[in-house]
């Protein structure tokens, strides 16, 4: 296998493109971001990564609160538009007939029409050069009862996607293995 270097900057994985929710009442705004991963089980830990020039940015410093949505592959749309305009300018919530719903636990609103959301309350941050990464301790959970069975995600009804190299792919909608198959 011949091999080839490439910009550093280049991310050779996929990452899950979410909408994240900060700011409070009028101020919430939805930020797109794919610089968003778990780090850790116990507690449950995700991180994400916001540029500072970012309009969500100050509402994240003032709040410390977030929430991450995912949407559908039918959502699409509705996850690049968070993505491409500031809250600086334009009211996402409005533009797109999104609903601020009230989560369980953060004062941050989750978007009610995406089917999965995690409340996060940050509980460290740190400076990486161009972004911040803010590590948020998963405080609920929620996913549309249609996605679940025994009280966990099904993978075979899983209808999201990734972002890679600026193109968001389809995830397909099958199980190839479970965890710990090797081992059998």
């Amino acid at each position: 296998m011949k091999k080839i270097s490439l910009n550093t900057g280049i991310t050779t994985f996929p990452m899950p493109a979410a909408v994240i929710s900060v700011g409070i009442g009028e101020e919430a705004n939805l930020i797109t971001l794919a610089y968003v991963g778990k780090v850790c089980l116990k507690p449950p830990i995700i991180a994400i990564s916001i540029n500072p020039k970012r309009y969500s940015y100050g509402l994240i410093e003032k709040h410390g609160e977030f929430v991450i949505n995912y949407p559908t592959k039918d959502q699409l749309k509705e996850m690049d538009y968070c993505g491409t305009r500031s809250g600086r300018d334009v009211n996402k919530w409005n533009e797109l007939n999104l609903t601020k719903e009230q989560g369980v636990v953060v004062k941050v609103p989750m978007v009610k029409e995406f089917p999965w959301n995690m409340e996060c309350k940050v509980i460290k941050r740190v400076e990486l050069g161009s972004h911040v990464c803010y590590f948020g301790e998963v405080v609920a959970t929620h996913s549309d009862e249609k996605f679940v069975i025994n009280n966990r995600l099904d993978p075979e009804k899983f209808n999201c996607f990734a972002y890679i190299n600026g193109n968001y792919i389809g995830l397909e909608n099958r199980v190839l293995e479970t965890h710990g198959f090797s081992m059998k």
